[in-house]
């Protein structure tokens, strides 16, 4: 998936495509692991402004990953809460407030963490994959 993702970018498509060939490869370089190429990535998509919300909000919450997983607690919660207001697809949405309840309990808000979660409750039902980790999140 990260060559099929390179050679998309390296065609030069245009910012939608371009955006979201960066968004898609930084997928598989969090799960590798990668994590400051991953931020790379998602950074150039949120610096092309892609004109479709989902692909910027995706962005966002990928770059939120990958900075909670490097400790930058603070800066993941910022990114999760711009996709947020984007108001993009309700699982983006949702995934958005799963990741800064992660990230706000770290920074020992817990009754902001817990507020997020009960978001993703009334978002998604509750045989949604997100929903069992906010309940497994708030047990």
């Amino acid at each position: 998936a990260i060559v099929d993702a390179t050679a998309a970018i390296d065609l030069q498509p245009d910012v939608e495509i371009l955006a979201a060939a960066y968004v898609s490869r930084s997928v598989d370089l969090i799960l590798l692991e990668r994590t400051d190429e991953a931020i790379a990535d998602v950074t150039a998509a949120i610096d092309l402004q892609p004109d479709d919300v989902d692909i910027l909000a995706q962005a966002y919450v990928n770059r939120s990953i990958a900075l909670s997983e490097l400790g930058r607690a603070e800066e993941a919660v910022a990114d999760d809460t711009a996709a947020i207001d984007l108001q993009p697809d309700v699982d983006i949405l949702a995934a958005a407030y799963v990741g800064r309840s992660v990230d706000l309990d770290a920074l020992g808000r817990a009754d902001d963490a817990i507020a997020d979660l009960r978001i993703v409750l009334e978002l998604l039902p509750p045989t949604h994959e997100l929903n069992r980790q906010a309940l497994a999140l708030l047990a």
